[in-house]
């Protein structure tokens, strides 16, 4: 895939997720997803530059109660917007940025894997975002939880890109 020059931008049509899961925290995993409200890869000769924009005030799980606490969070940490900008060299597949992940109160460094994989013709029409981060102490409004100290998730994300128009 070296040789692969241009920008492209994130497509946030229906089904353009990013998924955010946590290891077991007491009885429960945390798995929710939140729409890509936008973003934009930018590939040089030496260089990967991504933006992404996710839409935490959407975000969605599969339990009720899990999702009025990770909404709690997102609206006690004025974090309805997350912005990441990540940075990494044109190596070899996969590119791997690394970047901050900003949203309101919360900001964590962020590594990602991205790869390109749209059909033979044309790579970069989709990619897939694959990586992890932590965050240290974290308060969850869920009864039984409370504070967990050594917060991670795993990221994971595939979605379609196009090229910029210029």
């Amino acid at each position: 895939m070296t040789g692969t020059e241009g920008t492209w931008v994130v497509e946030t049509i229906d089904g353009a997720v990013v998924r955010l899961r946590s290891g077991r925290i007491g009885l429960m995993n945390i798995d929710v997803t939140a729409p890509v409200s936008g973003g934009e890869l930018h590939i040089t000769a030496d260089a990967v530059h991504m933006t992404l924009r996710l839409a935490l005030d959407e975000l969605r799980t599969g339990n009720f109660l899990m999702q009025a606490a990770a909404r709690s969070i997102v609206s006690r940490n004025n974090a309805h917007v997350l912005s990441y900008v990540g940075e990494g060299k044109a190596a070899p597949l996969p590119w791997h940025v690394v970047g901050q992940a900003k949203a309101g109160s919360v900001d964590v460094e962020l590594g990602l894997d991205v790869t390109p994989v749209g059909p033979p013709t044309e790579p970069m029409a989709e990619i897939e975002l694959k990586g992890s981060a932590s965050m240290g102490t974290v308060h969850l409004p869920l009864p039984g939880l409370g504070t967990v100290d050594d917060f991670a998730f795993d990221v994971d994300g595939r979605f379609a890109l196009r090229v910029k128009a210029v």
